[in-house]
């Protein structure tokens, strides 16, 4: 398979372990509740009967046979992550790294093009304050206020970096999708992806 399948088939194992660990952390799905109802020991006249609760879930799989598949899951996603990791040692880049960095140099970009957007302005305002009038009183008065905004950095200096890390992104963003499509991982899938759980533990 390619990396790019690789990739698809990790998340689902990944996926599957999701299900199958749900299903092991419900108590109600992992133990039997039975009843002994003693009914002799307040009526004579009445008989003892023994109910088994009955489960929430109506699966034909029981809890041993979810958790030899998990067994069996990690083996597997062992396998795929020891074949991917075997697979980028041949490449020119580490590609971890690289998409690492590029989305940190992405995020930087998303806050550079809100600040390439500002521009200075300026607004007409309203200000209060109190002054004593004649009679010795002390009153409320109103001025205008001119309100000045400027941007503290060089906006063409912001430009030029969103420009020059969207190059570097793109640029490794496509050799990305070069190597997801061109790189062969030696392991061979155990079941079709996207196979449901249920067909996976009671097969038809």
């Amino acid at each position: 398979m390619i990396l790019k399948e690789a990739f698809r088939y990790q998340n689902y194992l990944s996926s599957l372990f999701v299900q199958a660990t749900s299903y092991l952390s419900r108590e109600d799905f992992i133990t039997t509740t039975t009843q002994n109802h003693n009914r002799s020991m307040v009526n004579p006249d009445a008989q003892d009967e023994k109910i088994s609760v009955p489960k929430m879930f109506n699966v034909d799989y029981k809890p041993n046979d979810l958790i030899n598949f998990v067994v069996k899951l990690i083996d597997e996603k062992q396998k795929l992550s020891n074949a991917i990791a075997e697979a980028k040692k041949s490449l020119d880049i580490d590609v971890d790294a690289a998409m690492s960095m590029n989305n940190t140099k992405q995020d930087f970009i998303s806050v550079l093009r809100k600040m390439v957007v500002i521009k200075p302005s300026e607004s007409d305002k309203e200000g209060t304050s109190y002054k004593f009038n004649n009679d010795g009183d002390q009153v409320l008065y109103r001025y205008p206020v001119k309100e000045v905004k400027t941007i503290d950095y060089d906006r063409n200096a912001v430009k030029g970096l969103i420009s020059k890390y969207k190059k570097e992104t793109d640029e490794i963003s496509t050799e990305r999708d070069r190597i997801d499509i061109m790189t062969d991982v030696d392991y061979t899938p155990v079941w079709e992806v996207d196979t449901p759980l249920e067909d996976i533990l009671v097969p038809e």
